[in-house]
């Protein structure tokens, strides 16, 4: 396909087209448009019966049509060099075919299926603005029952070479607003889900904070905190995985448990509710791991029932530490038969109980060194007379420094409860 167009009125016409055509095709900006321009535009300028549009799907490495008129109901899937447009997106050459039956790389089953009569074909490869393949687009039949022409080939070349660039970056500014339709998604899906988090949390005699920082836009951790006239229910949990599932399922989870505590006063039947009513068509078979306890206000006593989950730590008065051991109960959501038994522990004036999931002791450093179960007993071991808000930013702002430079692992929550001293 090479040459100079010659001066003639007829060329100059089909210029001054091929002028329009390209400004026809800078001011669409959706694909389904701009391929009826350009089918349409490319059968005027060329003097065609008809044109045909492949694109190329890279994935499966074939063409896949675009067509017009009442061809548009046949779908046609190519491999490439298959066929005269297989074979023009293999080579990226263009092909003038001037008796097309008497071609063996033309497949006259179309014309069979449609009634359409194909007499000659032109046909050209898309190409994007660096070179890559973007499509194919044949025109059939020059009208006149002539054949297409070297001034054709010459033409279409500049027709293909506007129209592969135009859908090119259609598809880029396609993909850019996918892309900041689907950050904005998250983002708010975030702001909701951290707004489904408790901000509101118990001072004076019975201090509590707690932060959450998942890995991702949205996460699978959670904490909760409800009072009542004697009691404060408060729990961590941490779904398997991270993203929109997990976070899905933590809000099913943390709403199981605000409607459980609010009717019982036992956690082992707290658990045992949101683990039979998550269990049940849970076909992903999603779990979750949940401490959840009962705070008693007037003893001090938490009792707790353990899903799965770290054992918290109590931090005494005295500053012994100690890690709160417990026998497990399964997750929540992997067996609906699972029973969950009751524990307690005291806590006095001057200790503090700290919550956690695994996201702060499997953190990991930008070498892929993890943060560690002493690293974190040994800064839970200096929080000292820090309030439960300080603790927790303490136990956070250390992970943090640990794991600069690398992407989070996993989410992260930390929940501080300190009782005052007398």
């Amino acid at each position: 396909m090479t040459g100079t167009l010659p001066r003639d009125g007829g060329t100059s016409r089909r210029l001054n087209s091929l002028l329009e055509v390209s400004k026809a095709l800078a001011v669409q900006v959706d694909l389904d448009p701009l391929l009826a321009v350009i089918l349409d535009k490319a059968a005027e300028v060329m003097d065609a019966e008809r044109s045909t549009l492949f694109l190329y799907d890279p994935k499966e490495n074939v063409l896949r049509n675009h067509v017009s008129g009442e061809l548009a109901r046949h779908a046609v899937v190519v491999p490439l060099g298959v066929g005269i447009s297989g074979h023009v997106a293999k080579t990226l050459e263009p092909l003038n075919v001037h008796d097309a039956y008497a071609d063996p790389r033309f497949n006259p089953s179309f014309d069979r299926d449609t009634g359409f009569r194909t007499r000659n074909i032109l046909c050209a490869a898309l190409l994007s603005h660096d070179g890559r393949l973007v499509g194919v687009i044949q025109l059939l039949n020059k009208r006149g029952n002539a054949a297409f022409s070297e001034d054709d080939e010459t033409l279409l070349r500049a027709f293909a070479s506007i129209a592969g660039v135009a859908i090119d970056r259609t598809r880029l500014v396609a993909a850019a607003l996918e892309s900041k339709a689907i950050e904005e998604g998250l983002r708010l899906a975030h702001d909701i889900q951290m707004g489904m988090l408790t901000r509101r949390f118990p001072k004076g005699k019975f201090d509590m904070h707690a932060a959450l920082e998942p890995a991702k836009d949205v996460g699978g951790d959670f904490y909760d905190v409800l009072e009542t006239d004697r009691y404060i229910w408060f729990t961590v949990g941490d779904v398997s995985g991270k993203g929109p599932g997990a976070a899905l399922f933590m809000a099913i989870t943390l709403t199981l448990f605000r409607a459980s505590a609010a009717g019982l006063e036992d956690p082992s039947e707290v658990l045992g509710r949101m683990n039979r009513a998550l269990s049940r068509d849970n076909d992903r078979m999603m779990f979750v791991t949940v401490f959840a306890a009962r705070l008693d206000r007037e003893t001090g006593q938490v009792l707790y029932s353990n899903g799965g989950h770290n054992p918290p730590y109590i931090l005494r008065a005295d500053g012994a530490l100690e890690n709160l051991e417990t026998s497990l109960s399964p997750a929540l959501g992997a067996f609906e038969e699972a029973v969950y038994t009751n524990a307690e522990f005291a806590l006095r004036p001057g200790d503090m109980a700290i919550l956690y999931t695994d996201g702060v002791n499997e953190a990991q450093a930008k070498d892929a060194s993890f943060y560690g179960i002493e690293r974190f007993e040994a800064v839970l071991r200096q929080l000292g007379k820090n309030d439960a808000e300080s603790a927790v930013t303490r136990v956070v702002s250390s992970v943090g420094v640990f794991a600069v430079g690398a992407p989070p692992a996993d989410d992260l929550t930390v929940l501080a409860l300190r009782v005052a001293k007398d």
